[in-house]
């Protein structure tokens, strides 16, 4: 099983303490987060969290079901992040000259 970088987008209400509750489920799993981005919505009540987690699909199928059953949590996502270097990661227009 190989390990890849997924984003999560988790949407989650806008209260105190929802940010370290999922931190703590993530990490408390020994999974480590790689980057965590927070921020406000144009709904003032919920923000958008970006968190990226190394894992095989199935660690990460199995942290989404888990952030779901969440009372903050109101949608998850998920998607593979191309690793840095990889072709899927460099620019593909022409040569600059």
């Amino acid at each position: 099983m190989n390990e890849q970088t997924h984003r999560l987008n988790c949407y989650v209400e806008n209260k105190p303490g929802v940010l370290a509750r999922i931190v703590g489920l993530i990490s408390g799993r020994g999974y480590n987060i790689q980057t965590l981005s927070v921020g406000p919505t144009e709904d003032g009540t919920v923000s958008r969290m970006k968190i990226d987690i190394l894992g095989t699909d199935r660690v990460v199928e199995q942290i989404i079901l888990q952030l779901r059953n969440q009372v903050n949590v109101i949608e998850v996502s998920s998607r593979r992040v191309a690793a840095h270097g990889s072709a899927a990661g460099r620019n593909a227009g022409g040569s600059a000259t």
